[in-house]
């Protein structure tokens, strides 16, 4: 596993009992009459409520010159902790652990480890983010907060919002489903020194314990001569009441730097 691969996978811990698919309600069509705050009120009352959650999946990972098919394993403390292990037929190939203070994670073809600030994650992605703007990612959920003001327009499918105004170097626009009031899509843009533009497009939604959870989402960061698809697709999720996040690197393994 190449570094930069597993620096994305880390970005997209993406977390998401057994479950079902969500009706297809897609005859649903958003309604003009509903306000700016009416549908933030709503999204915002429809994000998963939960303490741990632990996720099982895949993830496809393309770039121009290569693609590559993983499992995951996710484990998840709700704003706080985001814990993933990586394999390929059984076998380990990383770990990651994510904090509010700290990313580390170790890989087990080169022997090597990194541990540093959760701000390096901005640096691998190109935009300024944190572990609780990760996690509403990998929810559904809006990765800002939203307010009235924002401006609303009405496609044939979804209630479009956006730009939603920010402080840090991002222009985002939030596309929100009228049947179950989670994200269709959203698009978010850097405005900083490295112009970063990344697309989330959620597939279907699952009911976990009355709640919807992501079944699919596919994310493109497109960089200066760059572009990498990744496509996650989850089959379990569970709704716990603790959860294990150990982690320690082998001996032996070699610290790096970014």
């Amino acid at each position: 596993m190449s570094i930069r691969l597993l620096r994305f996978l880390l970005v997209l811990v993406l977390i998401i009992q057994g479950c079902r698919s969500a009706a297809d309600l897609s005859s649903v069509k958003p309604n003009s009459k509903w306000s700016t705050a009416q549908v933030i009120r709503a999204h915002n009352q429809t994000k998963p409520e939960f303490t741990y959650v632990a996720a099982r999946g895949q993830v496809v990972y393309k770039t121009d010159k290569q693609e590559q098919k993983i499992n995951i394993s996710l484990r998840m403390k709700r704003g706080d902790t985001i814990w993933m292990k990586a394999t390929v037929f059984g076998i380990t190939l990383a770990k990651a652990l994510i904090t509010k203070e700290q990313v580390s994670y170790y890989e087990m073809i080169n022997k090597t480890y990194y541990k540093g600030p959760v701000s390096q994650l901005s640096k691998w992605i190109g935009v300024t983010v944190t572990l609780e703007q990760l996690q509403n990612i990998l929810l559904g959920q809006s990765v800002l907060a939203m307010e009235r003001r924002v401006p609303k327009e009405l496609s044939i499918d979804t209630y479009v919002l956006g730009p939603v105004e920010t402080e840090i170097d991002w222009n985002l626009f939030n596309a929100i489903r009228p049947d179950n009031f989670r994200l269709k899509s959203a698009q978010v843009a850097s405005k900083g020194i490295v112009p970063t533009e990344v697309s989330l497009n959620y597939g279907n939604y699952m009911e976990v314990a009355e709640q919807y959870f992501p079944e699919q989402l596919n994310l493109s960061v497109t960089a200066p001569r760059t572009k990498t698809d990744i496509k996650l697709t989850f089959r379990k999720f569970d709704l716990l009441d603790r959860l294990n996040f150990g982690f320690a690197v082998p001996q032996g393994f070699k610290q790096i730097t970014p």
